[in-house]
């Protein structure tokens, strides 16, 4: 069995919806709430619009939308309801139309919940005749970061739209809530980017719009309970500034056709290897040689740091089965070789990133399946900038939140 043969096995060679917009490939969404959720942005008149944006809406669920019962947040509002509870001038300025995707806690989302979203905003995009803004997107905050981010990666280089993803730390219906606020927030940056003929993937929480490939999560109370460690923010909202001004860095995508990368199979081949104290590499040796393993991302403790004895064991391992092996800092720094462990991996051949974990993820699930069986092309796609996940000189940042 060739290289490739043996990737082929494994479904990931050509591994990708050949129409990304066929609905028949849903797994969550019914088929037909897409075609009337089209249906309804359509039969949107200049009249009922009043000199409102359009905007189209999906709901995953989150804590932007649960009720809670006897302590414990349970998804339970539709985007309707949490729309209404918010300030009501944005009923005057935005006309939003909704499809309520699915109503989960976002730690039970994976990669299929995802695509599900791509096919359909591709599948809107396509077929919607009348002009909107983009898409809002209200998310949980536990794979808010992961989801965005491979939505970024998914839409390529020739998005033509933009998507603007919103949660929250309290839901809508509490007294105290962040909720309204964000989702307001939201709107607004998703007007910006529509005026500024922009077409990007962003994450709105707290005082900050920040690119979704860029974005972390940092804390589970705080309202600016995300981070955007390697690029300037976007936006920000605490000098209640209107219209909202844009970083002078963004620039639209566009530079191809619109043609999504959405991949088959819903999980990760790649293994994540956090450095932390006690690691038994005899057990990560193992798990590496699964045949559903195809690259290896070692996590080190920052500055480059990581267990020598460690790569003693996976190296092998890793050489053998001629898969690619990376390393990005956990506090996602540029990766300086400032140690001798840091050093010893990168002479061994592991090869740094400058990414997020979440961006790293859905690139690499790319990469696999546009170069499957090739270790050089996947690490000179995964060292490109793809959709702006690594940042520029223009758009590098590391900003400190203020609480």
């Amino acid at each position: 069995m060739t290289k490739r043969d043996y990737y082929d096995t494994l479904g990931v060679k050509k591994g990708f919806l050949p129409q990304p917009d066929d609905l028949s490939q849903l797994k969550h969404i019914p088929a037909q709430a897409v075609k009337d959720f089209v249906n309804a942005l359509n039969a949107t008149t200049d009249e009922e619009l009043d000199g409102r944006k359009l905007v189209a809406a999906l709901g995953t669920g989150g804590t932007i939308s649960m009720k809670v019962e006897d302590g414990i947040r349970i998804p339970d509002l539709d985007f309707d309801t949490v729309f209404s509870q918010t300030n009501s001038h944005l009923s005057e300025k935005f006309l939003a139309k909704s499809l309520d995707a699915f109503r989960l806690d976002s730690a039970d989302l994976n990669y299929s919940h995802v695509k599900d979203l791509a096919i359909v905003m591709t599948y809107v995009w396509r077929n919607v005749t009348v002009p909107f803004c983009g898409f809002l997107i209200l998310h949980g905050t536990d794979t808010l970061a992961y989801a965005s981010a491979a939505m970024s990666l998914i839409m390529g280089q020739g998005l033509p739209f933009s998507i603007v993803y919103t949660a929250a730390q309290k839901s809508i219906q509490e007294m105290l809530n962040d909720a309204a606020t964000n989702l307001r927030n939201a709107l607004f940056t998703l007007e910006s980017l529509y005026d500024a003929n922009m077409a990007e993937v962003v994450v709105v929480m707290g005082d900050y719009a920040m690119l979704a490939t860029s974005s972390v999560k940092i804390d589970d109370t705080a309202a600016n309970a995300f981070n955007a460690p390697l690029h300037k923010y976007i936006t920000t909202f605490n000098h209640l500034e209107y219209p909202l001004r844009l970083a002078s860095w963004l620039a639209p995508r566009r530079k191809v056709p619109f043609e999504p990368t959405i991949w088959k199979g819903d999980y990760t081949h790649t293994l994540v290897i956090q450095s932390a104290l006690g690691l038994n590499p005899e057990l990560i040796a193992r798990q590496i040689k699964d045949d559903q393993i195809q690259s290896v991302l070692i996590y080190s403790y920052g500055s480059g740091t990581v267990y020598t004895p460690l790569l003693e064991h996976i190296l092998p391992v890793i050489e053998e089965k001629s898969i690619p092996c990376f390393t990005i800092s956990p506090v996602n720094t540029e990766y300086k070789v400032a140690y001798a462990s840091g050093a010893e991996m990168i002479k061994q051949g592991v090869v740094p990133l400058y990414m997020t974990m979440p961006a790293t993820l859905a690139k690499m699930e790319i990469a696999l399946r546009m170069h499957a069986g090739d270790t050089k092309a996947i690490t000179r796609f995964m060292t490109t900038n793809y959709v702006g996940e690594i940042p520029t000189e223009q758009s590098r940042f590391v900003p400190m939140l203020q609480r």
